[in-house]
């Protein structure tokens, strides 16, 4: 029982990473920001990530868009010309963020600063932010994302038109209503199960493949 589940697992894995692929090759972006992600709103999909190793994402699988917000309190002590510098993580911050940045902000957003007759201490704040993008996917629903505001903007742009149409659905239930993109990805892989198998030459699936992001 246990063998015949670890091979359907391996073989939906590789169905998965195949359907990624060919999502990924068909992309043409509309957008991107640089180093950091490229979307093509026609076929409904963002690669988040840089260098050719982003991360597919549909935008009907995307569920939820959080901040998360952690600060790090770093001590520089001085003492008779040495300094030690200590970290400690105070707290975590859920939700969006207004502050404009990317990435991690490291600076004195309060500093405090402590003298002795022998030593000074100085203590600052680092703040880290993570976007976490939850989505259903079958076999990884999580994915934490250096903070980068256009990004953040993006998918809760793309949030906010899954909850339109899932509300345009709930209105209509006699109504199938299937997105573009999964028609297209569906295709693909249809395609490509026929060129593996020899019923299609290079050239004629690559004139079908044209056909279809046309």
């Amino acid at each position: 029982m246990g063998i015949f589940d670890n091979a359907e697992m391996k073989k939906a894995k590789r169905q998965y990473k195949e359907e990624m692929k060919q999502l990924g090759e068909a992309m043409k972006p509309t957008g991107k920001i640089f180093m950091c992600a490229k979307w093509d709103d026609n076929l409904k999909v963002i690669s988040i990530g840089s260098m050719g190793i982003g991360t597919i994402v549909k935008y009907d699988t995307i569920k939820d868009v959080q901040v998360f917000e952690s600060v790090k309190e770093i001590t520089s002590t001085k003492s008779k010309g040495k300094e030690k510098r200590k970290g400690v993580v105070t707290r975590a911050a859920v939700g969006t963020v207004l502050m404009p940045g990317v990435g991690t902000l490291a600076g004195a957003l309060t500093a405090k600063k402590q003298s002795t007759g022998e030593s000074e201490a100085v203590t600052s704040q680092e703040v880290t932010r993570t976007i976490v993008l939850t989505r259903d996917d079958p076999f990884k629903t999580v994915l934490n994302i250096p903070y980068n505001a256009k990004l953040e903007v993006k998918l809760r742009s793309i949030l906010a038109d899954n909850t339109n149409q899932t509300t345009q659905n709930a209105e209509t239930p006699q109504i199938e209503q299937f997105s573009s993109s999964a028609s297209i990805a569906d295709e693909l892989i249809k395609l490509k199960e026929l060129l593996d198998a020899g019923v299609l030459t290079e050239e004629e699936f690559a004139a079908q493949k044209q056909k279809l992001l046309q």
